[in-house]
């Protein structure tokens, strides 16, 4: 049983309720994670496709959620690699808080692309998603000390490319 839904998905109908249910949060995931909604939308397709032909696979149900979000990130990896991808390049969205200060929000959407898709994963869950860095590891079915250290360098290369929105400048008006 999914503990969040409350859905048995012991029947492929059921398994597409799941599915559906999950939708929006894995595709938010995958945007995040890729910075291009149309390569997410087809990654989240694809994932589905996975989990719906890997469905016996899922041996227990309460962890739905994070098996689902594990193959999603899989995905959007092997789209990442892709070559059209890379031609492309990635749109300037990034999924954010809204800010009043336009230049944050664009300089936060460069730092983040500058990351890579793991790195942009833990960041996506732990901040946006607002799970503990255990859930985190679970989810993305990884030791939590590496879940750390993915976060720390993370944040440490933020800040290094925002040098004048660290810590001291919160709230600062310029």
């Amino acid at each position: 049983m999914d503990g969040e839904l409350g859905v048995r998905a012991s029947s492929p109908a059921d398994f597409e309720r799941l599915l559906r249910a999950n939708a929006h949060s894995m595709l938010r995931f995958a945007d995040f994670v890729l910075h291009d909604r149309s390569a997410a939308e087809d990654a989240v397709q694809e994932a589905f496709m996975i989990a719906f032909q890997r469905r016996e696979t899922l041996r227990d149900e309460a962890a739905f959620t994070a098996w689902l979000r594990t193959i999603v990130l899989r995905e959007c990896l092997r789209w990442r690699r892709r070559r059209f991808l890379q031609v492309l390049g990635l749109s300037d969205r990034v999924i954010a808080p809204a800010t009043t200060d336009p230049a944050l929000h664009v300089d936060l959407g460069r730092a983040m692309r500058r990351l890579s898709p793991t790195l942009r994963a833990v960041v996506y869950l732990h901040f946006f998603e607002d799970r503990t860095l255990n859930r985190v590891a679970t989810e993305l079915s990884i030791p939590e000390s590496t879940a750390k250290t993915r976060l720390y360098e993370a944040l440490r290369r933020l800040q290094r490319a925002l040098p004048g929105y660290g810590p001291s400048n919160a709230g600062e008006q310029t």
